[in-house]
């Protein structure tokens, strides 16, 4: 058994051929309060993440890395009659066999550092590769297994698939700061593999910050989309899987997720004629949302506070982009010009950016069924995006509107509607 004592440096030795082996290796730790200690290795990794048989605060345990201080956080994604609490995935760029662990404000822990060696021959185009355009009705650009899992350890067991009614959101809670996404994806996939002991990663597709989105659980002969995964607390039945790379409790996602994540969402439920604005039934959840985060049916923060707070926005957008999948073309309808109310539309006129904000408070934007805008003959015209903003919404317009008078229509949940007239110069 290896164990951390409280002494300046503490060197723990593996056989160097036994690492090279082994894509993932367990190190049990014992550790005491404000002791900072350095925690070597023969074994080179990736990543690592930290599990206890009992349930802690894994935020109290940081590590330095090249003097930058990286702090664990709980795992959103803690498995069902598991003996062990896990931390999130700690991703690096490029290997490492030390690490400069701190623990504080508790005064002695038994943990288990898990460490993982995702390294590999995989074409280093895909470290910075962003998902390639393409019109709302297809999927294009998507790494495949053959591409990132190159050199590991191919799944091997029998598939099962789903019909799909509830798209499920996930962020990985790993790093912020990685650049390198084929490794975190590797990283996840032994992870998923020889710790979990999962028969292959648990999520259908995985995107990264750039944009680039990963097929993840191999279908074998069958659909990408249609594999059952192994991400909603083992009700998987009837749900597709997609995981945002990231921790998104404490930052922002980029657009260039958002928009890759919105692309992949409308080309699944225009495939699959999901009505993406409506709820059904689940195990989980008696109303769940067609497009829904992981929390929406677990006991966890995932897909965290700065994605879910989107997922409205999300929702809208893919509304749209389906929509336009389908064709689908409003009639004309008569404008009355006495339900015109107050809600502050502003810029108006609009000038050159093709876009106008509607003041709406937090209540206001939940209670949001649907957004509309019509010409002066009450022709339906396709919003582009909708941002929401904290205390407002910005209506992205298309750039080939002409000059004239417009109207926004608003539909509240609560069957009010507001009518609002602006003008485009």
């Amino acid at each position: 058994m290896f164990r951390i004592i409280a002494i300046s440096c503490l060197v723990l030795s593996l056989s160097s051929l036994k690492a090279q082996q082994k894509r993932l290796t367990t190190i049990p730790i014992e550790i005491s309060s404000n002791q900072r200690f350095n925690l070597r290795s023969n074994f080179e990794f990736t990543a690592i993440a930290l599990k206890s048989k009992n349930e802690i605060d894994f935020k109290e345990i940081s590590f330095l890395l090249k003097d930058e201080s990286i702090v664990f956080h709980n795992s959103p994604h803690q498995l069902d009659n598991s003996n062990y609490f896990y931390s999130t995935i700690i991703h690096f760029n490029e290997s490492t066999s030390e690490l400069k662990l701190m623990l504080k404000n508790q005064s002695k822990l038994q943990i288990e550092a898990i460490l993982i060696n995702g390294e590999g021959n995989y074409a280093s185009s895909l470290k910075m590769r962003t998902k390639q355009d393409s019109n709302n009705c297809q999927l294009e650009g998507v790494i495949t297994q053959d591409e990132w899992r190159s050199g590991l350890a191919e799944p091997s067991y029998s598939r099962s698939f789903t019909d799909t009614e509830n798209l499920i959101i996930h962020h990985s809670a790993g790093s912020n700061n990685i650049t390198d996404y084929t490794l975190a994806v590797r990283n996840i996939y032994i992870f998923h593999t020889q710790e979990n002991g999962w028969s292959d990663i648990g999520y259908n597709y995985l995107i990264a910050p750039n944009g680039a989105i990963y097929a993840g659980r191999d279908p074998a002969d069958g659909e990408q989309d249609l594999v059952i995964g192994a991400h909603f607390c083992g009700s998987n039945s009837t749900t597709m899987g997609v995981c945002l790379l990231g921790n998104y409790e404490t930052v922002d996602p980029e657009q260039d997720m958002l928009n890759s994540l919105e692309n992949l969402l409308s080309w699944k439920a225009f495939k699959d004629d999901l009505e993406v604005l409506a709820t059904n039934s689940h195990p989980l959840n008696s109303n769940l949302g067609v497009i829904a985060g992981h929390q929406d049916g677990c006991n966890t923060l995932c897909p965290g506070i700065n994605v879910y707070e989107k997922l409205d926005e999300i929702r809208q957008n893919v509304d749209v982009q389906v929509s336009t999948c389908r064709g689908e073309d409003k009639p004309v309808i008569e404008i009355e010009f006495d339900t015109l109310l107050s809600t502050n539309l502003y810029p108006n006129p609009i000038r050159n950016n093709f876009s106008f904000n509607l003041e709406l408070d937090e209540n206001q934007q939940n209670d949001i069924q649907y957004i509309q805008i019509f010409d002066q003959r009450g022709k339906y015209i396709k919003w582009e995006k909708l941002y929401f903003r904290e205390n407002k919404i910005e209506v992205l317009l298309p750039n080939t509107l002409t000059s004239g008078i417009y109207f926004l229509q608003i539909v509240f949940n609560s069957h009010q509607q507001e009518l609002q007239r602006f003008m485009i110069l």
